[in-house]
């Protein structure tokens, strides 16, 4: 069975996706790379076939919500989206329940149906996290920056542990690794979104590290000063480096490897965030099969 799932692992094509262009570092046409299957996929790969799909609904549906401040320029229309979403997820919790059609409330809504699956109040506290991009909200602290990942990738990752033990606890171990994984890939991914947070406006990099590296949000937006913006990145990437160096002091048991496997990849990113001379052009993703690997390691090891 165990064989089975590692091999689930090695078939997934992702594709590589194409680095952020120095052109287009600051304010305009800035996207993340598209990819077809995320590092959070290819760790519930691991799960059980009873609760993989959950968690992969799960896994995307949170991802979709991520990426909306990143995709969609206009703040009102993006707080429109979220809007829809919030709507379309409360309905998954009506008496009946509605599901609409959409691929990423089809995924919840096989989540919300699963044994400890999320609820309702869950998923409005992680919608609400998201939705202060649109509202123009900043990070004022790193400590500020920490909460809003625990809010997000934290919570998700919390959320598929207890779908994976089916509504049970979890040991004391699994539930502090939980917690770290959740701090650490957080704060990388909104390392990696970096260029087009920057150059959007949004939030990207606590006001006390902009303050401290002499830049504001709009001088960050040009992205003209690279020096600068990297000094103010020191505090952020120090912050997921402690996460991951806890992270490793925890045994992470098989059952919830799937929910947070994916930290295991954190230092991959990190190690390219760390050495990029450009902040603005940092964005790069480790080859599939080095992923693939790592994660099977770290599957037989239980260290991340």
């Amino acid at each position: 069975m165990y064989a089975d799932r590692i091999a689930r692992v090695l078939v997934c094509d992702m594709g590589m996706p194409d680095r952020v262009a120095s052109e287009m570092n600051a304010i305009n046409a800035n996207e993340l790379p598209p990819k077809s299957v995320s590092d959070a996929e290819l760790a519930a790969m691991f799960a059980a076939e009873g609760v993989r799909d959950a968690l992969v609904g799960l896994v995307r549906w949170h991802e979709e919500m991520a990426g909306l401040p990143a995709r969609i320029k206009e703040p009102m229309i993006g707080a429109m989206r979220l809007a829809w979403h919030r709507e379309a997820a409360e309905a998954l919790f009506a008496d009946p329940a509605v599901v609409r059609r959409n691929p990423v409330i089809e995924g919840l809504a096989t989540a919300v149906a699963a044994q400890g699956g999320p609820e309702l109040a869950e998923i409005q506290a992680i919608l609400d996290a998201h939705a202060a991009d649109f509202e123009g909200n900043r990070f004022e602290t790193i400590e500020a920056m920490s909460a809003r990942a625990d809010a997000t990738d934290g919570a998700v990752m919390r959320i598929a542990a207890r779908l994976l033990s089916g509504g049970e606890g979890i040991s004391d171990s699994d539930s502090r690794a939980i917690d770290l994984a959740g701090r650490c890939r957080g704060l990388v991914n909104l390392a990696l979104a970096f260029p087009v947070r920057a150059g959007r406006g949004l939030a990207a990099l606590p006001d006390t590290a902009l303050d401290d590296a002499g830049l504001t949000p709009a001088r960050l937006a040009t992205g003209r000063e690279p020096d600068k913006a990297r000094a103010a990145f020191v505090p952020v990437l120090a912050a997921a480096r402690t996460a991951h160096d806890d992270l490793r002091q925890q045994r992470v048991s098989a059952l919830v490897f799937p929910a947070i496997g994916h930290a295991a990849l954190c230092p991959s990113y990190l190690k390219r965030l760390e050495a990029a001379r450009d902040p603005y052009r940092a964005w790069t993703q480790p080859p599939l099969i080095q992923r693939q690997i790592r994660l099977i390691f770290s599957s037989f090891s239980g260290k991340l």
